[in-house]
């Protein structure tokens, strides 16, 4: 499942704004996958399926497979052209459904796109739904939490420090969270926070191998080809480096493993359990609130 899921850098979704207020949090228990990846449960127009919940995918995806067992998704005349983070141009329709249900959290008319490959899962689950709402990922006790504004408050009374995250999209369909982080006391970076990329996963753009002053010819190296377009493809590093830490120093990882990539279309992607143990994403106040 750790490859399907490399592959599915799609950072194209539609901005769907939450139809639904929330007087109580919403507690969603997840599961973590060998590899890092946050599972939940969700229901498609009432049909229930097992989805990655991945800050970094943008679109909510779909298996064909379950797609098909899935009644009322209308194909809209709307189509997205986006990219992997390693460069592959991806042109997908656009579907709407009736409902998506999160736990007890439901949006009406969200938009997914349908791609027919081999998957262990359902698909993904992206955040445009949680565009004006927080939503908080608590690996400790594995729940997703959206929350109220009362729980809210609890989260920012108990939080050990506050992370500043910025915010793309693209013409309000694609939404994704970025922030800045320092390599070795010295490169600073903007890398997206992806937690589809799974537990660990460091992944940097290879201009930055001279300035870290890596010799790229020393270290282990391989060609992939790309998973949607055989004949396109990308040139791996695979090394380690010193140290990382957000702008403000809050947090930081020691001596571990990275790959750089030529063609990345980005300075840095990583996941986000190197953050802390419960991230509450907050993107209309452009930050996230971290408690270690």
């Amino acid at each position: 499942m750790n490859r399907a899921i490399a592959v599915l850098f799609i950072l194209f979704s539609t901005l769907t704004y939450s139809q639904q207020n929330i007087s109580e949090r919403i507690d969603i228990t997840f599961t973590i996958s060998p590899n890092g990846h946050i599972i939940i449960p969700a229901k498609v127009n009432g049909v229930e399926g097992n989805f990655v919940f991945d800050t970094g995918a943008g679109l909510h995806l779909l298996t064909q497979d379950f797609a098909d067992k899935v009644k009322d998704l209308e194909e809209t005349h709307h189509f997205h052209t986006g990219h992997r983070a390693t460069g592959e141009e991806i042109t997908s329709d656009l579907w709407n459904s009736e409902t998506l249900e999160i736990g007890s959290f439901t949006i009406e008319e969200e938009m997914f796109a349908v791609y027919d490959f081999d998957f262990s899962l359902d698909g993904l689950i992206s955040l445009t739904p949680f565009s004006d709402k927080q939503i908080t990922i608590d690996f400790e006790n594995k729940l997703l939490s959206i929350e109220s504004e009362k729980s809210l408050q609890e989260r920012i009374s108990n939080a050990d420090f506050e992370m500043p995250i910025k915010i793309s999209n693209d013409k309000e369909i694609t939404i994704g969270i970025a922030t800045e982080v320092q390599l070795n006391n010295d490169l600073s970076l903007l890398v997206n926070l992806d937690s589809g990329a799974g537990f660990d996963v460091y992944r940097f753009n290879s201009r930055y191998l001279e300035t870290l002053d890596i010799d790229s010819t020393t270290v282990e190296s391989e060609y992939r080809n790309s998973y949607f377009k055989p004949e396109e493809g990308n040139t791996f590093y695979f090394t380690s480096v010193a140290a990382m830490s957000d702008e403000n120093k809050n947090v930081s990882v020691k001596d571990f493993n990275v790959s750089f990539i030529d063609g990345l279309m980005y300075e840095g992607i990583m996941g986000i359990n190197w953050i802390g143990e419960k991230i509450t994403i907050d993107i209309p106040n452009k930050r996230l609130i971290v408690q270690e």
